[in-house]
């Protein structure tokens, strides 16, 4: 017996057809994963834009600190604690766009602009691990810019955060932290932020609580305990 099959609309010629109607669907899906793709543009224009847009909304010119962060520090909660910082002591610019060799390079108007007493940069992960070398050059790059514009006689570096999605990397960024501190131990009013016992529970170690639920993002609670840590760096500035 012959089976049944419902006719096509579609003759073969038209069949034919349907690759090339798919084409800019296509070219379309190339076309975005190539944007996904593209770095970020970490130019000193794109610098000095998002600068511009934050300095509109925030915060007085009698501030002391400067609180610079990137990729780690942008995901932070820390917007929401910092309501309960003191205005005129601190600035706060985090953004993906603010490495370490990004401020170097960018440092006129990432640092300099604002004539800070107290910079603290926060570094990502990152800059501890691959990019180790590149962010001792980078930070170099900063203690001599420091002192050509004459700006931030204080620097205060804070390295990266061994949160419980880190633990595996704990040695390696562990072993960074020990060069920083070696880097900086003859370099004037440079000091490093171990940011380990504001984190850490009862038995010294990191309190995963403190990063739920991603592991990574420190919440409210971490980021009060850090705002009390750096509203102390503003009570050192000038008034």
């Amino acid at each position: 017996m012959k089976k049944y099959s419902e006719p096509s609309n579609l003759t073969p010629r038209m069949w034919l057809l349907v690759p090339v109607l798919l084409l800019p669907l296509v070219a379309t899906a190339i076309s975005m994963s190539v944007d996904l793709a593209e770095p970020l543009d970490d130019s000193c224009e794109s610098v000095r834009t998002f600068l511009e847009q934050t300095d509109a909304v925030r915060i007085s010119k009698d501030a002391t600190v400067l609180v610079i962060g990137g990729e780690s520090f942008t995901r932070w909660k820390f917007r929401s604690a910092q309501g309960k910082m003191t205005p005129e002591k601190l600035r706060v610019k985090a953004s993906p766009l603010m490495s370490p060799h990004t401020v170097a390079r960018c440092f006129e108007r990432a640092i300099a602009h604002y004539q800070p007493f107290t910079t603290v940069l926060f570094l990502d992960p990152e800059d501890g691990l691959e990019g180790a070398e590149a962010t001792l050059n980078a930070l170099d790059e900063i203690v001599d810019k420091r002192t050509y514009w004459s700006v931030s006689p204080g620097l205060v570096v804070v390295p990266p955060t061994i949160t419980p999605a880190l633990k595996g990397k704990t040695e390696r960024l562990t072993a960074f932290e020990l060069n920083l501190e070696a880097w900086a131990a003859d370099k004037v009013g440079v000091e490093i932020l171990d940011t380990g016992p504001l984190f850490s529970d009862a038995s010294g170690a990191v309190d995963p609580r403190l990063f739920w639920p991603d592991g990574r993002t420190l919440g409210v609670e971490g980021c009060d305990r850090l705002r009390g840590r750096l509203v102390a760096l503003a009570g050192t500035g000038r008034s």
